[in-house]
């Protein structure tokens, strides 16, 4: 018999600020400098099959990546690609998150896996990787100890829950390289043929019901159109 999978939790897009109200806000209290704990950069690194960057990388680049951005290089004014590892700064998440979000849309980045406090799934910055480029994440069970600037245990952060989210191709190998440390959650996307694309002939992006779709409207269309035409 074969044995019997690890339940999972299927979370609605827009059912899962209801879940999270109870989350506490703590975390606007709690320095920047906290780096992650070993044993999470080694399921990371298990479930990306490597990472090429950490954007947020500590003085020492402790994470296991082919490129580090520290805080003298603002890794938010560098172009970011490849297998994207991130732990933002509790103070401004949203910057960091929305960075990853452009870079993954424009496929630059081809899978990332995002380590968050479970109350910033439902800030508007989390919109885009939550409703329509991860496919899920993991709640973490095991309590987390980030190390301080010095590199020592802070303590135990149990006021708050975390997650994993994970955007990519291999969600189904991230399930089963995380699942034994959380719960996993799959995230249901009722609209997942709508995409944020790009026009083919002015470059603004638009919303596409069809991943067919060049044109952001009918302008655009005759006008590439005719480009073609007079050539």
């Amino acid at each position: 018999m074969s044995p019997t999978p690890n339940p999972t939790l299927v979370v609605s897009a827009s059912a899962w600020s209801r879940v999270t109200n109870h989350a506490n806000t703590a975390a606007t209290s709690v320095t920047d400098e906290r780096y992650t704990p070993g044993w999470v950069l080694d399921l990371v690194v298990s479930a990306l099959g490597g990472i090429d960057l950490d954007p947020c990388a500590d003085p020492q680049r402790r994470v296991q990546a082919s490129h580090h951005f520290t805080k003298e290089d603002n890794g938010l004014e560098q172009p970011w690609k490849g297998r994207v590892f991130l732990n933002p700064p509790f103070s401004n998440s949203k910057d960091w998150i929305r960075h990853l979000s452009l870079y993954f849309a424009s496929s630059t980045v081809t899978e990332a896996v995002v380590l968050l406090p479970v109350m910033a799934l439902t800030n508007k910055s989390s919109r885009l990787l939550l409703r329509e480029q991860a496919e899920g994440f993991i709640l973490l069970e095991r309590k987390l100890s980030f190390l301080d600037a010095d590199y020592k245990p802070i303590g135990e952060m149990s006021s708050f829950p975390f997650a994993l989210v994970y955007a990519g191709g291999n969600f189904h190998k991230f399930l089963s390289v995380m699942g034994d440390v959380g719960i996993p959650c799959v995230i249901n996307k009722p609209h997942s043929q709508i995409k944020k694309m790009s026009c083919a002939y002015c470059g603004k992006p638009f919303t596409a019901v069809r991943t067919t779709r060049k044109y952001c409207g009918t302008t655009c269309r005759v006008e590439a159109f005719r480009r073609r035409t007079s050539c």
